[in-house]
């Protein structure tokens, strides 16, 4: 799946076990009635118990609690929590979930799924291929506009799905697509039952207390307070060891790191600023890996100067890389150099691209030759980020180095989304961004393709929108790297997306849980399976 593997640095638990000795000798000196019978005995190991609560700190409020149009980090953990996927593919291989099986035609032109027996929805009901249709038939959809739409129309035509009995579904495909096994592994299935006549299902009310098939159930949320899950006794793969799990919305980093080690929170992202103090802390465990992510500054194309290809590549060789990894991220142990908008764990990445490195006078006489001087552009960002924070503040100066003037402007994490989401936007000129794609090729598609929603820069390439269609169908793997390689070195020629770091994940994790490696760390959600994590007492 990727050419470097995740690094994760495993959790132990420092653990002092005592064993009885088996046969007694007598001696003829009696033990002193004073002297302790448990000499030699250390104390009794941490033991897993059943139920417990595992808090997270998230910085706002779920977008959309329907998998359909998770976009955001936050959004997505609440969703991989309560809905469960098909199957996952990873750099492991094929690790199923709701489904048992899935088996492509000798011409990959139809795909048979074989769904699990005895699955359940969370209110009870069974969950069914009927499910599954209706979650493809919604995605497909151009009136609903999920977000992984794009993945299931292939040649302009959608997907079909055709219901061979209540456990089996047969997938046609109008031509063979290479990404089509993986795409819909990721499909997590939404309940026909609850959904079935909604005319938009991303602004339905059913989304405020969803129904999933995930390893805990919605309980309740509080705007602006908590999101609180309680575990599904009925989950496929067995009852859930945590009673529940409780999503604390704690918007400023600083409180959120005082309540992690207060004890009011389990875990929690940390930065690389406070590693230290965490591997310091006895009560911790500090958890390392590659996340997958590309930390990014888009260009709203909605913004004239910006329009020419000159004056983004000015401000591209007007950025000093080396600075913001060691002033942001301290070293590249933390955080690799990023010059492709590929990650390295996506398959066909390439670093042989235009690389804009540092260079004044190149970036000042590209502005001078566009006949721009005195540019003044605004930078949107979260707020609540201390990276973005500081990412800005550096190119800040940078910039002012080649006659720019950057606005810094942070941004409540909801209103960002908002503006940042809605290319016709004209609130920023620029703003970083963060995206995990995963390793398909195919799946950073929607967010440079011409007119997609997704695409929030207003980029439009009609030649790079032929190419990514002819990846999707050419079967031949050195044709096909060929196709995605010359599609990441037009983009970083046409700058529309500077790439900035591919950074790792740090979690912090109080020692008192266990269940961290069968858990798994991974990209996004912190946890790929929270059934899997427990309290040690």
């Amino acid at each position: 799946m990727r050419n470097k593997k995740w690094l994760v640095l495993l959790l132990s638990l420092v653990m002092l076990v005592s064993t009885a000795c088996g046969n007694k000798t007598v001696t003829e000196d009696p033990v002193p009635a004073d002297m302790p019978t448990d000499i030699g005995q250390g104390p009794a190991a941490p033991q897993k118990v059943d139920g417990g609560i595992f808090i997270f700190a998230i910085g706002s409020d779920p977008n959309v609690m329907n998998p359909l149009y998770a976009g955001d980090r936050v959004t997505m953990t609440i969703n991989n929590a309560l809905f469960a996927p098909l199957y996952v593919i990873d750099e492991e291989g094929t690790h199923f979930f709701l489904a048992e099986s899935i088996t492509p035609s000798e011409d990959y032109l139809t795909y048979t799924l074989k769904l699990k027996s005895g699955l359940k929805w969370h209110d009870g009901e069974d969950l069914t291929a009927d499910d599954v249709i209706f979650t493809l038939n919604s995605t497909t959809d151009e009136k609903q506009k999920a977000n992984a739409r794009g993945s299931f129309v292939i040649a302009g035509k959608p997907v079909e799905a055709k219901k061979i009995d209540d456990l089996t579904v047969e997938f046609i495909l109008p031509e063979v697509s290479v990404p089509f096994m993986g795409s819909l592994g990721g499909i997590r299935p939404i309940p026909q039952h609850i959904f079935e006549g909604e005319e938009d299902l991303a602004k339905s009310t059913k989304n405020l207390e969803p129904i999933g098939s995930g390893p805990f159930k919605f309980k309740e949320m509080k705007s602006g307070e908590k999101v609180e899950l309680v575990r599904f006794d009925e989950y496929f793969d067995g009852k859930p060891n945590l009673e529940s799990v409780v999503f604390r919305v704690i918007a400023d980093p600083n409180a959120a790191n005082t309540a992690l080690l207060n004890g009011e929170l389990s875990a929690r992202y940390i930065t690389t600023a406070d590693v230290d103090k965490f591997n310091a802390d006895e009560n911790f465990n500090v958890v390392l890996y590659k996340e997958g992510m590309l930390n990014n500054m888009v260009f709203r194309l909605t913004n004239k100067e910006l329009q020419n290809k000159d004056v983004r590549k000015a401000i591209a060789y007007g950025i000093n890389k080396d600075e913001i990894i060691t002033g942001v991220y301290k070293s590249s142990e933390y955080a690799e150099k990023a010059y492709s908008v590929f990650v390295p764990s996506t398959q066909f990445h390439t670093s042989d691209v235009e690389k804009y490195e540092y260079n004044v006078e190149k970036a000042k006489e590209l502005l001078k030759n566009a006949g721009v001087e005195n540019l003044k552009l605004r930078l949107a960002y979260i707020n609540s980020s201390k990276e973005n924070e500081g990412f800005g503040l550096i190119m800040q100066q940078q910039l002012e180095e080649i006659g720019i003037e950057l606005e810094l402007l942070p941004m409540e994490r909801g209103a960002f989304y908002d503006k940042l989401l809605d290319a016709s936007n004209t609130d920023f000129d620029l703003a970083f961004n963060g995206y995990v794609m995963g390793v398909e090729p195919n799946g950073y598609k929607p967010l440079f393709r011409t007119g997609d929603f997704n695409n929030f820069m207003g980029y439009a390439n009609e030649e790079l929108d032929a190419a990514w269609e002819e990846g999707v169908v050419e079967i031949d793997e050195a044709k096909r790297g060929e196709i995605y390689q010359t599609i990441q070195k037009q983009l970083i020629e046409d700058m529309v997306v500077y790439p900035i770091a591919y950074p790792n994940s740090i979690v912090a994790v109080s020692k008192k849980y266990g269940g961290i490696e069968e858990a798994k760390p991974v990209p996004i959600f912190m946890f790929r399976d929270l059934s899997k994590l427990y309290i040690m007492e």
